[in-house]
């Protein structure tokens, strides 16, 4: 199979997916994704190594949190109270 091709069959069997078996998915590939890239480049030290990755985990988080607060004032709106 090409490229081009995998990429479409992956397409097709991700829909349909629940927003939980689709953010398994994108873990799995983002995983895949350090796994190579660790691969490809020179080693580094350990103090290197540890900084890389708490940086790609603070990335994650950060992503994390702004889906997890998208649509906020929608879904909780606050209304101030006047305290006459």
């Amino acid at each position: 199979m090409t490229k081009v091709e995998i990429t479409q069959t992956l397409v097709k069997e991700v829909e349909g997916l629940s927003a939980n078996a689709l953010q398994e998915v994108l873990d799995f590939v983002e995983f895949i994704k350090i796994k190579e890239w660790r691969e490809t480049t020179k080693p580094v030290s350990p103090q290197q190594s540890i900084y890389d990755e708490l940086r790609a985990l603070e990335m994650r988080s950060l992503v994390h949190l702004e889906e997890e607060f998208a649509n906020y004032k929608e879904q909780y709106p606050y209304e101030e109270c006047s305290h006459d």
